[in-house]
């Protein structure tokens, strides 16, 4: 006989699991589809992607251990017995019971916290620096991702012009008034850009795939064209403000900890040269005398090994020494990574402004001058061969050109610390340590 209660609670218990797999625990929204902006996927990244989450979970490790620091060690209590005495009433009377709390030299016990803040510190520190970086990686591989779109793009453009030269062509060679070596070499020029076409296809696939693993998105997302965003324009002040701060990006401020945490590790061996103390308390029934059972007392370590102390503190200072030296190089490294990275930043831009504004309208102009004047008899083949080559050459440089003010901003915002585009204009992430949540 069922019971009567069994199949709602098979039903409850079915909601109940469609609800836990529906949880964003399990299948989380912002990782299921691509954003629609560049600024968009850098801060989708800072949630999906894997490495980042292990960052975030190090860091949240390290809290809790920062929590539990600094604590005194638990209570020691010890039970003896006499072995003879197993088996009969007399056990009773033989046996002792001792409980001891061990007490370290003052300080120690905020030494053992501070550390564990530092730790704390330098795994922030490090997140932050991950997060930088995975910004970076972000935005150069959208970049070429869209240097490759905009390639493709004026592949299929040159294609649609070669394609009518080769049916004026076709007609002209049918008529007697073009040669076949020109037809040849028109369609030469379009086979030549269906191949390119399809390695800048197959590129473009491969680039899909790199974002995709970045983003930990599922292997059918679909991804469409991210909206065109205009490359912010960085002032000189803006530049010297991240310049005046180089010593608060993250890169740096690990370091930092690092060397607190050294100073602390010294600290503490210096504690060390000074006897650790333990408070007792015993009680043994042995004895006959009832005044005599009960026994307090302090136990005292002899810290007589001051030599390997010695050598402890001199590896510390060193390992300080060390790091001091990595910090100097790091700064210098930073201060110049910034340099050159604003100055190809600004070279790209410049280029692009000549190609907007000049070369690709005069290589244009020339091509359209070239098509009119082999329509009106006026010019050979050669002539607009080499128009359209041109206008092929000057699109791409172009395209080269934008792709490289895009990636000179990626390497420039990282060089400055700074994660999203609002972090040039905001301080507040310098105040939090670089850490976006």
């Amino acid at each position: 006989m069922q019971h009567p209660f069994s199949v709602p609670f098979a039903r409850w218990w079915l909601l109940l699991a469609g609800l836990v797999i529906a949880s964003p625990g399990w299948a989380d929204e912002a990782c299921v589809k691509l954003a629609t902006t560049t600024e968009g996927v850098v801060k989708q990244a800072l949630t999906c992607n894997l490495t980042q989450q292990a960052f975030s979970a190090r860091q949240q490790a390290a809290q809790y251990r920062s929590e539990a620091s600094g604590r005194l060690d638990d209570l020691r209590l010890s039970v003896s017995v006499a072995p003879n005495t197993f088996g009969n009433d007399q056990l009773d009377d033989g046996y002792i019971v001792e409980l001891s709390q061990p007490l370290p030299w003052p300080g120690t016990l905020n030494l053992d916290r501070q550390l564990a803040d530092d730790r704390t510190a330098s795994i922030q520190a490090l997140t932050a620096h991950h997060q930088v970086e995975l910004a970076r990686q972000l935005r150069l591989a959208l970049a070429r991702r869209e240097y490759r779109r905009q390639r493709l793009a004026i592949n299929r453009e040159n294609q649609r012009l070669w394609q009518l030269l080769i049916g004026t062509l076709e007609d002209r060679y049918a008529s007697g008034t073009a040669s076949r070596s020109a037809l040849l070499q028109a369609q030469h020029e379009r086979h030549l850009l269906m191949e390119n076409a399809i390695q800048l296809q197959a590129a473009l696939e491969r680039d899909n795939s790199h974002i995709r693993q970045t983003l930990n998105l599922p292997a059918e997302t679909v991804f469409v064209d991210l909206e065109k965003d205009q490359v912010p324009t960085i002032t000189d002040g803006q530049l010297a403000e991240r310049l005046s701060m180089l010593e608060q990006q993250p890169q740096i401020r690990a370091l930092q900890a690092e060397q607190s945490q050294k100073q602390h590790e010294l600290e503490r061996i210096r504690k060390q040269r000074y006897p650790n103390f333990s408070l007792m308390t015993r009680y043994n029934s042995l004895w006959m005398n009832d005044d005599q059972r009960w026994v307090v007392g302090v136990g005292i370590n002899l810290p007589l090994d001051q030599g390997g102390r010695s050598r402890q503190e001199e590896a510390l200072r060193a390992d300080q020494q060390a790091l001091d030296w990595e910090q100097r190089d790091r700064l210098l490294a930073i201060r110049e990574q910034l340099a050159q990275a604003a100055s190809h930043y600004r070279e790209a831009g410049k280029r692009l402004q000549l190609y907007a504004n000049e070369l690709m309208p005069l290589a244009r102009e020339n091509l359209a001058t070239s098509r009119d004047a082999f329509r009106s008899g006026e010019a050979d083949f050669q002539s607009i061969l080499t128009a359209q080559r041109q206008l092929l050459i000057t699109q791409e440089h172009q395209a080269q050109a934008d792709y490289q003010q895009r990636t000179g901003f990626a390497q420039l915002t990282a060089a400055a610390g700074l994660v999203f585009v609002s972090d040039w204009q905001s301080k507040n992430h310098i105040e939090n340590g670089g850490h976006h949540e």
